[in-house]
């Protein structure tokens, strides 16, 4: 993605993070990057395409930062605690893409909410169920349907999501391991199975 690209999201980002999509208008946008309409429509069809791409952007951005974080663990459990640790501590710093996963139609449309949703759920759920698929090929997993406990892992951390955490770092650690704790020790194998 180009530079003016990217610089015209990043500007509409903190806008539409700001006042929501309803509220931002183009005209809003361009005065914001101190670019005309005409350079931002060379790029974007209207606002809903310059929003689409921008959900895309921040999609990828998050899924990149998931791959970056278990990228080289080969143990299953380690993979999946730094999973959730790094996606926790992305969504906690993002309050874009925390709005967007949450549904807040306040500042974002039904069809961007939704469409955003689906996509992180359908990807993360993907990403989950293979990291358990891997853990119970190594006999440290139960033996679940890794499908159905990805995404209810992701239902949870999307509930977690519209929890405010606390702001102090001490406070987000000790949340964030209540959390990835509760999470796998549901699906490690004891001693005894």
């Amino acid at each position: 993605m180009d530079d003016i690209k990217n610089f015209i999201l990043d500007k509409a980002k903190e806008r539409f993070g700001h006042f929501g999509y309803k509220k931002t208008t183009m005209d809003e946008i361009s005065q914001d990057c101190k670019i005309s309409k005409k350079t931002i429509y060379e790029h974007f069809n209207n606002k809903e395409d310059l929003f689409t791409n921008l959900m895309a952007r921040e999609f990828y951005k998050a899924r990149q930062v998931l791959f970056d974080g278990i990228h080289g663990i080969p143990d299953p459990l380690a993979k999946l605690i730094q999973a959730a640790k790094a996606v926790i501590a992305f969504f906690n710093e993002d309050s874009f893409l925390a709005g967007l996963f949450e549904a807040n139609e306040i500042l974002f449309p039904p069809f961007a909410s939704q469409k955003y949703d689906s996509m992180i759920r359908a990807d993360f759920i993907s990403i989950v169920a293979e990291i358990i698929r891997e853990g119970k090929k190594q006999g440290k997993f139960r033996d679940v349907d890794e499908k159905i406990v990805a995404n209810a892992g992701v239902r949870l951390f999307q509930i977690c999501s519209y929890v405010d955490f606390p702001q102090d770092k001490e406070q987000k650690d000790y949340y964030t391991a209540v959390l990835v704790d509760f999470i796998v020790n549901g699906i490690v194998k004891k001693n005894n199975q």
